[in-house]
């Protein structure tokens, strides 16, 4: 069972984020960035002190730990451009077990701080210089965050290590996690010590707008096992048929979560080397039978030519898309808990739902989310390390934390009950949750997945087809030989990679 933290990467990114143009902004999504949108209304929340259930949840499992021996007295340094949530229960963890730093990394004295990490701050823009140069300087950090992005390219570069070296992925706890893990491997090794799985996208609706347009409730047809893209089509055609300008879904790259649920990424990972699949019959399938009729048939949002591109939770809220797929857990908070309030909607108004299934793939395939510290290649601090992976993996399987944290979460954002407890459920680690998590690396490939470059060729490759018609196959005959020629560039490193 994973854990919802109190505040995430994606709310703290978001000052970054208003920031980006809107062609930046769909690529960002890919890259581990969450685009605001309608900045000018987003409120940021932030907790300031840990709350007292927190605490004692952690203080229930400090005997879990598999490292509770280290002599952890110095703080982990973390260089991002978002400071970590020190009122999280893997932090409270820490602190129970190895109590609070006295130390800084570089030996001097701290005052009192309790505070875990030495947060080195960059800019957006500047992160991987900043880290290219602390590591070349040997400065390096302890920590960074994954990026999608830089994976396995930042494996290739030299700037991280391998965390099996302080972890045994093998042990019971780490079981569950396995087999994500397993997707992640370069050249056997494994870098991301993810302890928790999240939906990239979720399916926003409104109770009363389903109702009052006589449509059946999407997590009614979930749970009954019909929830997939034919009653997705025939819904999203009624909608457009039961009022004037009228849409199905709006969000960035939604396109996306459409081609994983047929469980075929379009760049996957094997362990040893990246595959092309943008020839799966599977890939081809989607492009025309699902993303093809949005398109065609007007029942996406046409962003580009009503918004400039942007999302428009606003539209959403007002009852013009049926739809808001644009984002995890964190939309709720960052986007869409103001129209909420500002209208008064009922606890239940507003509620979730995974990307429906393919109706011809074996299982119910998600878009995966991962979350991840990446130990820095240079850092001497593996038991300061491997003192934070154990705190997080114990708190991401803890029943207590999970009460918890739906207790923490309905204080702090309002969120409702059902909704917490169903992502729980959908994002448990034990076996029980009916989906099946895919990832797709093809953010990852360099130059022709460049996410500074609007339209790069690896973005145009889906977005353009859902979006103004483009054909599929045409995209994929330009841009594949590019394609692949960076992936086998990528590939003969990986396997010198250790």
């Amino acid at each position: 069972m994973r854990k919802i933290k109190a505040i995430t990467a994606g709310i703290l990114a978001l000052a970054m984020a208003l920031t980006m143009t809107a062609c930046e902004e769909e690529v960002a999504n890919n890259s581990g960035i969450n685009p605001a949108g309608d900045s000018s209304e987003t409120e940021v929340t932030t907790t300031n002190a840990p709350k007292d259930y927190v605490q004692e949840a952690a203080g229930q499992i400090a005997d879990q730990l598999d490292n509770k021996d280290l002599v952890v007295d110095k703080q982990l340094q973390w260089m991002s451009f978002w400071p970590i949530d020190e009122t999280q229960a893997a932090c409270e963890l820490f602190k129970t077990a190895y109590g609070v730093p006295k130390y800084k990394s570089d030996g001097k004295t701290l005052n009192d701080t309790g505070k875990i990490f030495e947060y080195l701050q960059t800019g957006w823009d500047d992160r991987y210089d900043k880290l290219a140069t602390a590591i070349a300087g040997d400065a390096s950090p302890d920590l960074f965050q994954f990026e999608l992005a830089d994976f396995p390219y930042g494996v290739i570069k030299g700037r991280y290590n391998p965390i099996d070296t302080v972890v045994d992925v093998d042990s019971p706890k780490w079981a569950s996690i396995k087999p994500i893990l397993d997707q992640y491997k370069v050249n056997g090794r494994y870098y991301a010590a993810f302890t928790e799985i999240s939906f990239y996208n979720l399916m926003y609706y409104r109770k009363t707008m389903i109702e009052e347009a006589g449509l059946d409730d999407p997590r009614e047809l979930f749970e009954q096992g019909k929830w997939d893209w034919n009653s997705f089509l025939d819904m999203a055609r009624k909608w457009q048929q039961s009022g004037e300008n009228r849409y199905v879904i709006d969000g960035f790259n939604p396109e996306n979560d459409f081609v994983l649920s047929t469980g075929v990424p379009m760049i996957g990972n094997d362990g040893t080397k990246l595959i092309n699949n943008l020839k799966n019959p599977d890939v081809e399938r989607v492009m025309t039978d699902l993303i093809g009729v949005l398109q065609s048939e007007n029942l996406r949002y046409p962003r580009h030519e009503l918004n400039g591109w942007s999302t428009n939770p606003k539209a959403w809220a007002s009852g013009e898309i049926l739809f808001f797929g644009n984002g995890g857990d964190w939309v709720w908070r960052d986007q869409l808990l103001k129209y909420a309030k500002k209208d008064g909607w009922a606890e239940d108004e507003v509620r979730i739902v995974p990307f429906p299934k393919d109706p011809q793939a074996d299982k119910h395939y998600v878009f995966l989310k991962q979350d991840a510290y990446m130990w820095i290649k240079g850092s001497d601090y593996a038991d300061g390390v491997a003192a934070w992976y154990d705190c997080l993996i114990t708190t991401s399987g803890s029943p207590e934390v999970r009460e918890a944290g739906i207790k923490q979460n309905m204080e702090n954002y309002n969120w409702s009950r059902e909704n917490l407890e169903f992502m729980y459920d959908m994002t448990t680690l034990d076996g029980s949750s009916p989906l099946t998590w895919v990832v797709d690396f093809k953010s990852g490939l360099g130059k022709v997945s460049d996410g500074s470059a609007c339209e790069n060729p690896i973005q145009s490759l889906t977005n353009l087809p859902y979006l103004t018609g483009d054909s599929y196959i045409q995209k994929r005959e330009e841009h594949n030989p590019a394609i692949q020629a960076a992936i086998d560039e990528i590939n003969s490193y990986m396997e010198k990679a250790s």
